[in-house]
C-alpha cells in the first residue's frame, strides 16, 4: 500500500524538449505578462474557488495550475495571436469535476488563439471568435 501511495503522489513532469523555443522578451506585449485567473472556460464558467491560473512571462514561457496539476511550456506570438506549445504537466489525479475542468482548460490552450484585453480582463478567443478563456489578473 505504501508503494501505491508514493506512486500516486508523484509530481512527474513530461516535457517534449524538441518543441521548446522562446520568444524575444521585448516582443511580448506588457498587457499579456502576468498571472491570470480563469473566470470562464469556453462559456461554461469555472468551479468556484478552484484557482485555475495561467502565468505568461516575457521570456516566452507560460506556466500555472490547471486545477489539479501544475503545467509549463513555451509560446509564440503572431500579431494578435498567441500559440501555446505543448505543456509539460504533473500527473496527479483529482475528483472527476476538477479533472474535467483541467482538461477543458488545457485543451483551450492547444489551438492558436487571438487575444485582447477588456478592461483588466484577458480574453483568449478561438478562430471562430468564440471565447476560449476569460481571465482576470490574479492578485497575490
Amino acid at each position: 500500500m505504501l508503494k501505491l501511495a508514493l506512486f500516486l503522489s508523484c509530481s512527474c513532469v513530461l516535457l517534449d524538449t524538441a518543441s521548446v523555443s522562446t520568444v524575444v522578451a521585448k516582443s511580448v506585449p506588457a498587457e499579456l505578462v502576468g498571472t491570470w485567473l480563469a473566470e470562464d472556460i469556453g462559456g461554461g464558467g469555472v468551479i468556484d474557488d478552484l484557482q485555475t491560473t495561467l502565468e505568461i512571462n516575457d521570456d516566452g514561457t507560460y506556466s500555472g495550475f490547471a486545477g489539479c496539476n501544475h503545467y509549463t511550456g513555451t509560446f509564440n506570438l503572431r500579431t494578435d495571436e498567441i500559440i501555446f506549445g505543448p505543456a509539460g504537466t504533473t500527473r496527479r489525479t483529482c475528483v472527476p469535476a476538477v479533472m474535467d475542468q483541467e482538461r477543458k482548460f488545457l485543451d483551450a490552450l492547444k489551438s492558436g488563439l487571438s487575444w485582447r484585453t477588456e478592461g483588466t480582463k484577458l480574453v483568449l478567443a478561438k478562430p471562430d471568435s468564440s471565447t476560449a478563456l476569460q481571465l482576470a489578473p490574479r492578485h497575490s
